[in-house]
């Protein structure tokens, strides 16, 4: 995860849960956007940018997924026009507001066809184990 603020206590909070759930998970806070997706692009990603204002992404989920490397931008403030222009898509969750958090869960999760749901790291510190039963 790029975080353009600086912002520890978000990179702790991440790091801790990581290092408590398991995973492997990247942040890196107090980046520029523009050096960021251009140097993805460099090195040869896809940026995708989720948007109100974009085409809608369950049209688009096919080809993206034929991409080894993919940035996902979503702003949490009001987006440089210049973003739409450099971005390889533009898409759209919902026409309408909603978060940030809300459409890249969503995206991800069609992006990964709802796999990531299942995963498990056995090497996890902590993990919660179900006590539903089928039937009662």
């Amino acid at each position: 995860m790029y975080l353009a603020a600086r912002d520890q206590g978000v990179v702790d909070s991440i790091s801790d849960v990581v290092q408590r759930w398991g995973g492997i998970f990247f942040i890196q806070d107090g980046i520029t956007w523009k050096s960021c997706v251009r140097r993805w692009k460099e090195e040869g990603g896809t940026v995708v940018h989720l948007t109100m204002y974009g085409q809608p992404f369950t049209q688009a989920l096919e080809e993206i997924r034929q991409h080894s490397r993919i940035l996902v931008v979503v702003g949490a403030e009001k987006v440089p026009g210049e973003l739409y222009g450099v971005a390889d898509y533009n898409l759209s969750v919902s026409n309408q507001p909603h978060s940030e958090i809300s459409s890249l869960a969503v995206f991800l999760d069609h992006l990964y066809q709802g796999k990531e749901l299942d995963r498990n790291y056995p090497d996890a510190p902590m993990r919660i184990t179900s006590f539903y039963q089928a039937g009662g």
